[in-house]
């Protein structure tokens, strides 16, 4: 039996079990049933498209109130293919991020996104990073996204029921209380743009739609109900002779009123959601500062020039001023002064300043036995002062 009128999200099946299976699996929906298989939101039309692409915007956005927040922690809900993680990884500040979403099997699919790439371990982070993928209903509870600093809601909200709005927006401001809370959502009064036939939405699975006043009434609610203020936002500017429809995709920032909270073990400790992955980035030892590779950069540099100069003109000892160190690339891109490299040499027992703070003086021949008073005075020349020979050498180089 072919389908001819039905669900329009499952023309294409093509019979009465596949279209089922359609509705009620969105793995087999999006594998062979949906007639909008691999289609993404309506955003742009012949008259309005959107350089870079409305939704690079809208996760910039939310980007750039991260960073002006500098948030330690943060969750992305209805995550689907972790785009939007691979923009928040990139910010050096954040320490945990929790991707959820309800669909297993879209998280199964892209959980690797989330790894860290080569440049990662090559380049590793000051401070620690952990990525965990969980599997839940945003509507449910859990302690372990209790009290953080920002949950993200990226086009999420119009995916829900309308019924099930309510029990969302509980769960978030009422329950889970994050700091900070990004909400956005298509703007419905933009719609006329794309020449839509009527009733017809950005997507096949948009339950609902927000007008300016509709989304402007849902943030009054949230902060009449719950300890939240707000400020609203918009991405994708209008055409100038259409702009009264407002921006194409609306949001608001809301912020807790309270400053701090119970902690989780002390509310309900509940781990509902289902770890998918979870990964820790490579961090750099601290130890490891700066001043450290600095000064391993000056004994090689200094060592290479001192062998140099030994096998070119014999001379077992080098002075090497500091300005000329400062023209190698290796110690020039800590754009340091020459004062400080006098200090960091002056703390290395392997170095050793002249008076003057503008020199470095170098054994060529760090590996020979130093010489034994018997030997300098069996030489007729009586007792010697390595302090002399030094400033000897350093006068037939200069």
């Amino acid at each position: 039996m072919f389908v001819i009128k039905q669900d329009p999200r499952f023309k294409d099946a093509e019979d009465e079990d596949e279209y089922q299976a359609g509705r009620k699996n969105p793995i087999l929906r999006d594998i062979k049933t949906c007639r909008l298989k691999g289609q993404q939101e309506v955003e742009s039309s012949d008259s309005v498209k959107f350089e870079p692409p409305l939704y690079i915007q809208r996760y910039a956005a939310v980007v750039e109130h991260c960073k002006r927040g500098q948030f330690r922690n943060i969750a992305d809900f209805g995550t689907a293919e972790l785009t939007f993680v691979q923009y928040l990884r990139n910010l050096d500040f954040v320490n945990q991020i929790f991707a959820v979403d309800i669909d297993r099997g879209l998280l199964n699919c892209h959980k690797h996104r989330c790894k860290p790439l080569m440049f990662d371990h090559l380049n590793k982070r000051a401070e620690p990073l952990n990525i965990s993928v969980l599997c839940g209903s945003v509507l449910e509870f859990d302690s372990r996204l209790h009290d953080l600093d920002c949950i993200c809601a990226i086009e999420l909200i119009e995916h829900l029921q309308a019924e099930d709005v309510n029990a969302f927006s509980d769960n978030l401001f009422g329950s889970l209380k994050p700091k900070h809370a990004v909400i956005t959502t298509p703007n419905s009064d933009f719609n006329v743009l794309f020449e839509f036939e009527p009733g017809q939405m950005r997507h096949w699975d948009h339950k609902f739609e927000w007008t300016r006043d509709e989304f402007l009434a849902y943030c009054d609610g949230v902060q009449s109900q719950y300890d939240y203020t707000y400020k609203l936002f918009g991405v994708g500017d209008p055409p100038l002779e259409n702009i009264s429809v407002g921006h194409c995709s609306q949001g608001a920032i809301f912020t807790r009123l309270a400053i701090k909270l119970a902690s989780s073990t002390e509310t309900n400790t509940s781990h509902l959601y289902e770890v998918i992955s979870s990964v820790d980035y490579p961090v750099a030892d601290k130890s490891h500062t700066p001043d450290f590779h600095l000064t391993n950069e000056l004994i090689y540099t200094c060592r290479r020039l001192g062998m140099d100069q030994y096998h070119l003109e014999g001379d077992e000892i080098s002075v090497i001023s500091i300005a000329h160190l400062q023209t190698f690339p290796s110690v020039d891109q800590y754009r340091v002064s020459d004062e400080h490299i006098a200090g960091l040499a002056r703390a290395c027992s392997e170095l050793e300043v002249m008076e003057d703070g503008m020199s470095i003086v170098v054994c060529n021949v760090p590996n020979s036995p130093e010489p034994s008073e018997s030997d300098l005075s069996d030489d007729g020349l009586g007792e010697v002062n390595i302090d002399d020979v030094v400033w000897e050498a350093a006068e037939e180089q200069w």
